[in-house]
């Protein structure tokens, strides 16, 4: 007989039984309580701390190390290496933070077809719902679509964050087992979200007639519950990439088995159906001059769009640009410190809701190297430095052996996190310097970079180019453009000859294997130092 344990996760006081030799984070799944694992629960990044109480395996030391001293004097365990021996309770924090998700975009207006004329048969009002499926958030739109206005709109942390914070994570859990997890767990969401939006509008249900679904390859894949295990090992043959057009039963969800949920194509395994969007929204093939689309996330997303051409790459960012794998980072949400400047020897914090900070988000990070960069606090490599006089040295102190900055009360910048910052421009100005290369374009050339994506949209330019991931000559050439996966979602789903567009442009989108590349390994290590 298998022995059981009983996990208590308090202050909800929501309890479940698991086999003796679960972890706390698999616990957590089963209950369906949020504990933060950026790595997936591989052990690797130390983001899940928790106060955990009861029988327990014995701290290892490798869990004592990602802990340090403070952690462990704090009576902390990581989730996903604390194996429940018998009955435990974990205490987590009293309430969820507001997580802030971007669903406003600037993109170009769509005529609205006739439902009718599209060959929705629907006698009287007819509805269709617009999803954003995002690594890190989802985002939704209730739809009129015989005049395309947006009647509700939602948007969440997707459901999937304590599989992984990134895309290869994700990928990893599904082919570990977790696939069905993974799908039950995002269309569950979507038809929550769903409910949510047509009460909030008072439209019945029978009234949806559309649904379209956009994401990156592995997202999409795992809505429509297909194997994504393909995009765990090149060369990526077999990924789904192909549009769908599928009803809700095929797929596991609860909405009327009359509405067509359609994904579009994508170009390539780590070029999703999101960027196809995002391209019909900011008209990028039709652009005259040439244009650099950036979506920048856990996975950034370069299309470059010139003489006739377009051109993608995907760079591997990692979750640093959000705030994941940091010692105190946080998603953009209530608490986060999302600016920082500093003017007459003090430093400046702007904080998501106007609260005491909590941690601190991508752009806030962006902004604080960028500042000790300025003021002489980090050197070109990245390393933090202690010099005498300087008006910030008081807030130079030591973590875990290393040299970290004080950002605020509790809150550090350690070496780590900005090497870890490091490692994600590095992969997104890599990616953008070799599209300049394949068309042969200086980077003076290019006339407009868009930036699309939540994180995107509150993060500075002059942060961006200070860093080193855009060149200075594209300061006052970036157009900050939102959430334009969510748009051109929309615009496809009252407009049936733009989804011939967006397949088309697919198609015709060419991928640069930048792993593949024989340029990158030499220049990603030159794009780890910040300009001087």
């Amino acid at each position: 007989m298998n022995e059981r344990a009983t996990i208590t996760f308090e202050p909800s006081g929501r309890t479940v039984s698991v086999p003796v030799g679960s972890t706390l984070l698999e616990a957590a799944r089963v209950a369906g309580v949020e504990i933060d694992s950026p790595c997936g629960g591989t052990g690797t990044c130390g983001s899940c701390r928790v106060r955990v109480t009861g029988a327990l395996s014995a701290m290892s030391g490798s869990e004592r190390e990602l802990l340090g001293g403070a952690g462990v004097t704090a009576g902390k365990r990581l989730a996903c290496r604390a194996r429940a021996e018998g009955d435990a309770t974990v205490l987590l924090p009293d309430a969820p933070r507001e997580a802030r998700v971007v669903s406003a975009a600037r993109h170009r207006a769509a005529e609205v077809q006739p439902p009718l004329a599209r060959g929705i048969e629907h006698v009287g009002d007819v509805y269709g719902t617009a999803v954003d499926i995002g690594t890190t958030t989802v985002a939704a739109e209730l739809v009129d679509l015989r005049t395309g206005a947006v009647l509700a709109s939602a948007g969440e942390l997707s459901a999937q964050r304590s599989f992984g914070a990134d895309v290869l994570s994700r990928v990893a859990r599904a082919s570990a087992g977790d696939a069905a997890a993974l799908h039950d767990a995002i269309v569950g969401q979507v038809d929550a979200m769903t409910t949510r939006m047509l009460a909030e509008a008072g439209v019945s249900v029978d009234t949806l007639a559309e649904s379209v679904v956009v994401g990156n390859v592995a997202m999409t894949g795992l809505f429509l519950g297909r194997d994504v295990s393909a995009l765990g090992e090149a060369p990526y043959e077999d990924a789904p990439l192909a549009g769908s057009h599928a009803r809700p039963a095929s797929i596991g969800s609860a909405l009327p088995d009359s509405v067509d949920v359609i994904v579009p194509q994508a170009p390539s395994a780590f070029i999703g159906s999101d960027v196809t969007a995002g391209m019909i929204a900011t008209a990028l093939a039709e652009r005259v001059t040439p244009t650099l689309y950036i979506d920048l996330g856990t996975n950034g997303e370069i299309v470059l769009a010139a003489r006739g051409q377009l051109l993608a790459a995907s760079t591997a960012a990692g979750p640093a640009l959000e705030g994941a794998s940091i010692e105190c980072g946080m998603r953009a949400e209530t608490g986060a410190i999302e600016q920082v400047s500093f003017a007459d020897g003090a430093l400046t914090l702007g904080v998501i809701g106007e609260r005491e900070p909590a941690g601190i988000c991508g752009s806030g990070l962006l902004d604080l190297i960028a500042v000790l960069l300025d003021t002489g606090l980090i050197d070109a490599t990245g390393r933090l430095l202690d010099p005498v006089g300087h008006p910030l040295r008081m807030r130079i102190t030591e973590h875990n052996g290393s040299r970290a900055f004080l950002v605020s009360d509790g809150i550090l910048l350690t070496q780590q996190d900005v090497r870890q910052v490091q490692l994600a421009v590095g992969a997104v100005r890599t990616g953008i310097e070799l599209l300049l290369a394949e068309a042969a374009l200086a980077p003076s050339a290019i006339v407009t970079v868009v930036v699309a994506g939540g994180f995107g949209y509150h993060v500075r330019a002059a942060s961006l180019v200070r860093l080193g991931l855009l060149p200075p000559v594209w300061l006052d050439r970036v157009d900050f453009a939102g959430n334009t996966a969510l748009a051109g979602a929309r615009m496809l789903l009252v407009n049936g000859e733009l989804r011939e567009t967006a397949l088309f442009l697919a198609e015709r989108v060419r991928t640069i294997d930048l792993a593949a590349h024989p340029e990158f390994q030499q220049r990603f290590i030159a794009s780890l130092t910040f300009p001087a």
